[in-house]
């Protein structure tokens, strides 16, 4: 084991100036969290490298390094000292790398897991805040839903003879499962060393047969799960349960090399470009499973109707042999502070003779009084995919979520109507102009637009209800700049003013070829805001404004000229009323942890007209 280094303080650069909300404000830390952490700050020793925990800027980085001397005292004084050279050699390093803290201080850490609290976990919260988190999706799992998921766990037929932990973190579900069942052998994966450090450290593993020994039930493993998975999981024997919370890292976060390797770990399963990290765990997970093997994994609700996902929800629908169960929390229920997402659990068991229903449980509860598992609705799985897991689509009647009239089919939007979104101009603070601003400039080189519908009274964007924007200072005036108006002198010195304000180096600017000049879309006879928590807002379009990309607009395949036909009339009042919005809901998909559903152009298309309109629409 490398000699310890006391003595590699350094004077750190200028402290990140950067203030990022976290759910520090939302905790209750014991003395125990507070005063390690005040201790790390102290010790302004060299950080640990970015490589090797990836997200924490240098100030978090400086405190991680010195947390390793209070996971060394932690191993040291429960007796573990012996089994130091069985840790991953990263672990060891980080183990002896940092000066030993005061023996009150790893007393009191003791004292707090004693009484059930798991001040390590707290600690990491403390040092790293949540948004540089995000790139190792560590976030950590409230007791109360270890509790639920034992109960989901517990009814399987048979007891796993081994569980991997993927994604380990500080071990909440590593130290359940070794709790749970005292005959098998877990294995707890993980990339970040300092968590998995603090794992391995945990003195209360002290169970019998639970310690980090050669002859222990523990296997902590310094290793990306996915790599693991493929090259360490064939190699273990049955039955075997995946079992965890998976990182929570987004697909933008993510480089072109881990995405590459994610989809060869998911084979055939491999979801879309834009899935976050956790996604390809459970295709992953789900294309490793054996007959005998089960998996029950904590994860964002995104996956349940994301179009990237696609292949996964298939995969579970038609492997209807296996018990499979979607246990929801509600969209209010801040499960992850700061990771901003819903939060559900899926348990895929092992292989029946029969085919199983697809059970969905709304999970009842809170963080402070626990949860409890409600009686499910269940869902056969026959025939093609459904679109979405979602429950109100897998539960919907077609009778009273799209049937129309008796004895006539309904015709999908995007049969009667062109639906897209706005234009996206890549700088709306210089291509939304006021109405001062505008007449400032040469005569058609600005038009009537839109941004948002919630400062309109009513359901019509007539011309007045627009010049009562324009008045109120509103940005509604779009530039419609070609090159030949990009020769006068004023628009020349406006351009130029852009290109000072750095408007041209944008993403979208600077794909475009001149990049003031924003795409030319025909004007939507309706518009409506595509997000909303109780109704979707439906808007006639008289006045012929051009919607920005925050909003969707609608465009009648057969229209007739002048003023709100009759056509665009019925459509815009059976998108308005309950049965419209019912489909329009049906169709949407949940909006991370903020309880809002959001349509796509995609799926707005796929929403069913009811005959009576559709005919007078096609006539």
């Amino acid at each position: 084991m490398p000699p310890r280094a006391a003595d590699r303080r350094v004077t750190p650069p200028q402290a990140d100036p950067i203030t990022i909300p976290s759910e520090r404000n939302l905790r209750i830390w014991p003395p125990s969290v507070s005063e390690v952490a005040r201790w790390c700050r102290a010790q302004k020793l060299e950080p640990i490298a970015q490589s090797a925990v990836v997200g924490p800027n240098h100030r978090e980085r400086q405190q991680l390094a010195a947390l390793g001397g209070v996971a060394a005292a932690l191993v040291r004084r429960s007796g573990g000292s012996s089994a130091l050279d069985t840790f991953p050699l990263a672990v060891q390093r980080w183990l002896a790398d940092a000066p030993e803290p005061p023996h009150e201080l790893v007393e009191a850490l003791c004292k707090d897991i004693d009484d059930g609290i798991d001040p390590l976990a707290l600690v990491y919260e403390r040092i790293v805040s949540g948004p540089r988190r995000r790139r190792l999706g560590t976030f950590f799992t409230p007791t109360p839903v270890l509790n639920y998921v034992r109960g989901i766990v517990k009814r399987a037929p048979h007891p796993p003879r081994i569980v991997a932990d993927p994604g380990a973190g500080v071990g909440a579900f590593t130290v359940a499962a070794l709790r749970w069942w005292r005959n098998c052998e877990i294995h707890a994966v993980d990339v970040n060393l300092v968590t998995l450090g603090l794992l391995a450290s945990r003195p209360d593993l002290k169970m019998p047969g639970s310690g980090i020994g050669s002859n222990s039930r523990l296997r902590v493993r310094h290793e990306d799960f996915l790599e693991w998975l493929t090259f360490r999981w064939p190699n273990l024997h049955g039955p075997r349960l995946l079992l965890g919370n998976p990182p929570y890292t987004r697909h933008q976060q993510l480089t072109a090399a881990e995405k590459a390797s994610a989809r060869a770990a998911s084979g055939d399963l491999s979801p879309g470009a834009r899935s976050g990290l956790s996604t390809y765990f459970l295709a992953a997970s789900l294309a490793a499973l054996g007959p005998e093997d089960s998996l029950c994994l904590l994860l964002p609700a995104n996956w349940l109707e994301a179009h990237y996902a696609k292949s996964v929800r298939q995969r579970i629908w038609m492997n209807a042999r296996r018990p499979t169960e979607l246990h929801l929390f509600s969209n209010d229920l801040n499960v992850f502070p700061n990771a901003q997402v819903a939060a559900m659990i899926i348990y895929v068991g092992p292989e029946r003779k029969r085919k199983q229903p697809l059970k969905i449980f709304r999970v009842a509860g809170d963080l402070e009084s626990g949860f409890i598992e409600p009686t499910p609705s269940e869902v056969q799985r026959e025939g093609v995919t459904p679109p979405s897991f979602s429950p109100r689509k897998l539960l919907a009647s077609p009778s009273t979520a799209i049937r129309a009239i008796r004895g006539a089919e309904p015709v999908p939007l995007g049969v009667l109507a062109v639906v897209r979104r706005g234009v996206a101009t890549g700088a709306n603070a210089f291509f939304l102009r006021t109405k001062v601003e505008a007449d400032a400039l040469p005569i058609g080189s600005c038009i009537p637009a839109i941004s948002r519908l919630r400062d309109l009274p009513g359901d019509e964007l007539n011309r007045a209800a627009h010049a009562d924007l324009s008045g109120r200072s509103g940005r509604c005036w779009l530039l419609n700049l070609n090159e030949d108006m990009a020769k006068n002198a004023r628009i020349e010195e406006l351009i130029a003013e852009g290109e000072v304000q750095g408007y041209h180096k944008g993403y979208l600017c600077r794909t475009r070829d001149p990049w003031y000049i924003v795409e030319k879309i025909s004007v939507p006879d309706i518009l409506i805001g595509p997000m909303g928590k109780e109704t979707f807002r439906v808007v006639v379009n008289t006045v012929g404004a051009t919607p920005t990309n925050t909003l969707y607009g609608l465009r009648l395949n057969r229209r007739r000229s002048g003023g709100i036909t009759e056509e665009i009339g019925a459509l815009a009042s059976w998108l308005r009323s309950d049965s419209g919005q019912d489909a329009m809901r049906v169709a949407a998909r949940s909006h991370h942890g903020d309880g809002l559903v959001k349509l796509e152009p995609g799926a707005l298309k796929q929403v069913m007209v009811p005959w009576t309109v559709a005919n007078l629409l096609m006539g």
